[in-house]
């Protein structure tokens, strides 16, 4: 997957940021800088470098990703699930263990934070979010267990900056995106530009959204099936919801939009829990 950082100054100065690198769970190749940095070193097990840079003058750095799942098992799992994921990073410095902060970015190029326990990821938030909404990563084509989370993740992130854990230290870096262009959003413009012209009396048939669908299937299909399979009330919203569509584009079944709109307003009244009672990781 070819990816780039982008990272625009206010004012004109010397900005030290982090570069990536290969580590547990990313493998990291071809990187390009738009611009030479003044000096680069190593230190905390974080690349840096030192850039130069006037106002206004965007610093690029291109490279190549391998991303892959990270699983882990360390000792301390099973304590944390018997308390409160904010509360886990503090609890595991407490008992000595080293906890760092992880920062860098989902392969959506949402920045998001994590920790790392003696190396190990932890992420709360995601651990959290999942068991209350087990679709909330399926954009990215995963469904994970939110277990993963204590010990390992889903494969779908950039680590750039470890950091003291208490700490204020930020990312630097702006923006990570593809460089290829991604498909999916113009077909999904047209999609939902074809519903519109149907919605108000120009079918247009179900040609459209048929490239949009079935771009979305290719991708997010086999995470839609572990979705299913985990929570089969978040997967028949997402079901629904394309059926509907494809029924105004041919003959609109306003039940089919009911039992959508039904589904996504329990699915986000009533959290779900991924993880079912009297599973391993609550024994």
């Amino acid at each position: 997957m070819d990816l780039a950082l982008r990272f625009l100054p206010h004012a004109p100065g010397e900005y030290l940021l982090p570069l990536p690198q290969s580590l547990p769970g990313q493998e990291v190749a071809g990187v390009f800088l738009s611009q030479k940095p003044l000096e680069a070193y190593e230190a905390r097990g974080t690349l840096w470098a030192r850039f130069a840079l006037r106002e206004g003058e965007a610093l690029e750095l291109r490279f190549r990703l391998k991303s892959y799942p990270v699983r882990e098992t360390p000792p301390w799992r099973r304590a944390l699930l018997q308390e409160p994921p904010e509360a886990w990073p503090g609890i595991l410095a407490h008992r000595g263990h080293k906890v760092e902060r992880a920062l860098g970015f989902l392969l959506s190029g949402r920045p998001h934070t994590w920790f790392l326990v003696d190396g190990a990821p932890l992420d709360p938030l995601l651990h959290q979010t999942l068991r209350e909404n087990p679709a909330h990563l399926l954009p990215l084509g995963v469904v994970p267990d939110p277990g993963v989370y204590l010990g390992g993740h889903e494969g779908k992130r950039l680590l750039l900056l470890k950091a003291p854990w208490p700490g204020e230290e930020s990312l630097l870096w702006q923006e990570l995106r593809a460089l290829r262009p991604d498909p999916l959003p113009p077909l999904r413009a047209l999609a939902f530009a074809s519903l519109g012209l149907s919605a108000l009396g120009l079918p247009t048939g179900p040609w459209p959204y048929l490239p949009y669908l079935a771009l979305l299937a290719f991708r997010q299909g086999p995470a839609l099936k572990d979705l299913l399979r985990r929570s089969p009330r978040h997967a028949l919203e997402s079901l629904l919801f394309h059926a509907f569509a494809l029924s105004v584009s041919l003959n609109p079944r306003p039940e089919l939009g009911l039992g959508y709109l039904a589904l996504f307003f329990w699915n986000r009244l009533r959290p779900s829990s991924a993880t079912p009672p009297k599973s391993p990781e609550e024994a």
